[in-house]
């Protein structure tokens, strides 16, 4: 299963929302949905540019699970007296999560449900 550490969340994917502490938890979830949506396919065994592709999708699960928690994606904010107001999507959980992943994997073949080798990136058994 892909794994993901803080580091490349913040440093690479520059997110900011999820805090350190927080980060393992949602990493695990978005590492099973990921490992889902690519029938097994998404592991540290990739070659690098879809390793990239499938740590970057895995972040964005990771944001689109921690805005659900928060209460929906922020739609204004307010930085003097600190005020936030959430508006809610007409989109399910599982329609957002699968919209992150297909931002980075739409077009590797990784999402590819048939069988056999979707692409010529598929890892080798």
């Amino acid at each position: 299963m892909l794994t993901v550490d803080y580091s490349f969340y913040s440093e690479v994917y520059q997110g900011t929302a999820i805090r350190s502490e927080e980060w393992p938890e949602y990493a695990r979830s978005a590492a099973v949905y990921l490992n889902a949506v690519t029938f097994g396919r998404a592991s540290n065994a990739l070659p690098s540019l879809l390793l990239d592709n499938c740590r970057m999708a895995l972040c964005a699960v990771a944001d689109a699970d921690f805005q659900q928690d928060a209460g929906g994606e922020v739609a204004s904010a307010s930085n003097d007296g600190y005020s936030e107001t959430y508006v809610t999507s007409q989109k399910t959980p599982e329609q957002r999560r699968y919209a992150a992943v297909t931002g980075y994997l739409a077009t590797t073949g990784l999402l590819y449900q048939g069988g056999g080798a979707p692409c010529c990136y598929a890892p080798k058994p």
